[in-house]
C-alpha cells in the first residue's frame, strides 16, 4: 500500500468540479480517525457561494477554526482595490492571505510524523512565489504530502505532476464514489497483496500456486488470484492475445476494465476480510508490456493506480533471455504476439523502471520452485514480522 511503499507523495488529479476537494476532505477525516499517529498539517480550499452563485474561494487550514479569503470575483469589490492584484479569469487572487497560511506550515514541516495535505496546487496558489518554494520543500522532504494538482500546462504544475516517485490518481465524476472506498486500502490495510512478476517463461504461475499452497497449509487465510482474471474481460483478453486479433488501444481499454472488475469483486473483498492474495500477474505487467509497444508510461501508471491498490510486495522472477525462450519453446500451447524476443528485451528493461516503484524482491528463475520458495518464506516473514509463524 502507499503508506508502506517507496512513494510519499499522493497527487489527486482532475478537471474543475469533478470532486477532488470534497475526496481530500474525506480521506483526511479517515486518515485523523485512524491514524493518529500523524500530525495531520495543511489546508483545504472550499467555495465561498450564495445560494447556486459562486462569490469565491476561501482556506480553511486543519484542524484549527482559521479560513482566510483566497480569492473573489472582482465584480464584488471595489476598483481601487483590484489595483496590481493578481488575478485568476473573473477572480482576485489574495496572495497576501495564502502566504500568511504558508509562513505558519513552514514552522511544521520538522514537525515529528508531519503528514501535510494541501489542497489545492493549482494556477491561483502558484501566483505566491512563497507557496512554490514551500512545495518544492515538501517534494525534497522525507514528509507524506496528499495534495489536489490543478490541471493546465503552467510549468509549476507540470513539474509537480511529472515529480517522481509519486501515487498519482485521476478523479472523475463516474469513479469519485468507487475512490472513496479504494483509496482508503493505500492507507489502512490488514490482507496482504503479494504480486509475482516477471517475463514470459519465467515460471509465475507454477510459483504463485506454490506460494499459495503453502501459506494455505502454515494457516494464512489466503487466495490465489490472476490477470487477465477467467471474469468477462478477461477471457476476452486471452483470446485476443492468442489469435491476435486486437489492436493496442482496444487492449489497453479491455486490460482496465478486467482489472477494475478484478478490484471490485476480488482484490477489495479479500483486503476487507483480511485474506492475503497471491496474484499472477497485475498492473506492473501492463506498464512492463503496454509501455514496450510504445503507450505513455506515465498515462498508463495513473489509469491503472487510479483504480488498483498497490502491492505489499512485487516480486519479480528474473529469467535470461536465452532460458526463457527454451521454456517458451517446450509449450503446446501457441506463442502468443507477447513472446518474442526484441520485444521481450524492451519489457525487461522497462520492469527495472516500475520495480523502483514498490516495496519488490527479485528472485532468480533459474533455481527451483523449493529453493525459492524457501528464500521468499523467509523474506515474507522478516518483512511482516513474523505473520507466517
Amino acid at each position: 500500500m502507499f503508506l508502506n511503499s517507496p512513494r510519499k507523495k499522493f497527487f489527486v488529479l482532475g478537471a474543475p468540479g469533478v470532486g477532488k476537494t470534497t475526496l481530500v476532505e474525506y480521506l483526511f477525516k479517515f486518515l485523523k480517525k485512524n491514524l493518529s499517529s500523524f500530525n495531520f498539517l495543511g489546508f483545504l480550499t472550499t467555495e465561498i457561494r450564495e445560494g447556486a452563485e459562486r462569490k469565491g474561494f476561501k482556506i480553511k487550514v486543519l484542524n484549527s477554526n482559521m479560513e482566510s479569503l483566497l480569492a473573489i470575483r472582482k465584480d464584488l469589490i471595489d476598483s481601487e482595490e483590484i489595483k496590481d492584484k493578481p488575478f485568476i479569469g473573473k477572480y482576485v487572487v489574495k496572495i497576501e492571505n495564502l502566504e500568511k497560511v504558508v509562513e505558519n506550515l513552514e514552522k511544521e514541516i520538522r514537525k515529528e510524523n508531519a503528514f501535510f495535505i494541501i489542497d489545492e496546487i493549482g494556477k491561483m496558489e502558484i501566483l505566491s512565489l512563497k507557496f512554490r518554494k514551500f512545495v518544492e520543500k515538501l517534494l525534497i522532504s522525507p514528509v507524506y504530502l496528499l495534495a489536489t494538482v490543478g490541471k493546465g500546462e503552467a510549468p509549476f504544475l507540470k513539474k509537480v505532476r511529472d515529480f517522481e516517485p509519486a501515487f498519482l490518481c485521476e478523479v472523475t465524476k463516474e469513479n469519485r464514489d468507487f475512490l472513496r472506498n479504494r483509496l482508503k486500502f493505500e492507507f489502512i490495510r490488514k490482507g496482504k497483496l503479494i504480486v509475482i512478476e516477471g517475463i514470459d517463461g519465467a515460471g509465475k504461475t507454477t510459483f504463485a500456486k506454490a506460494l499459495y499452497e503453502t501459506l494455505k497449509k502454515r494457516g494464512i487465510n489466503c487466495i490465489f488470484s490472476c490477470e487477465p482474471t477467467f471474469g468477462p474481460f478477461g477471457e476476452k483478453i486471452k483470446s485476443a492475445l492468442i489469435k491476435k486479433e486486437s489492436n493496442l488501444q482496444d487492449l489497453r481499454l479491455l486490460f482496465l476494465k478486467d482489472r477494475k472488475w478484478h478490484v471490485e469483486n476480488i482484490i477489495i473483498p479479500a483486503l476487507e476480510a483480511q485474506k492475503w492474495i497471491i496474484l499472477d500477474r497485475y498492473y506492473p505487467s501492463t506498464l512492463a508490456y503496454q509501455s514496450s509497444q510504445g503507450l505513455p508510461f506515465r498515462e498508463l501508471l495513473i489509469e491503472n493506480e487510479t483504480i488498483a491498490p498497490i502491492p505489499d510486495i512485487v516480486i519479480y522472477l528474473e529469467l535470461p533471455l536465452e532460458v526463457a525462450f527454451k521454456r517458451i519453446g517446450n509449450r503446446e500451447k501457441r506463442i502468443t504476439i507477447f513472446e518474442k524476443r526484441e520485444f521481450l528485451e524492451r519489457v525487461t528493461e522497462t520492469y527495472k523502471r516500475c520495480l523502483k516503484l514498490f516495496n519488490y524482491l527479485i528472485i532468480d528463475a533459474t533455481k527451483s520452485v523449493e529453493e525459492n520458495l524457501k528464500y521468499l518464506l523467509e523474506f515474507l516473514d522478516s518483512k511482516f514480522k513474523s505473520s507466517l509463524s
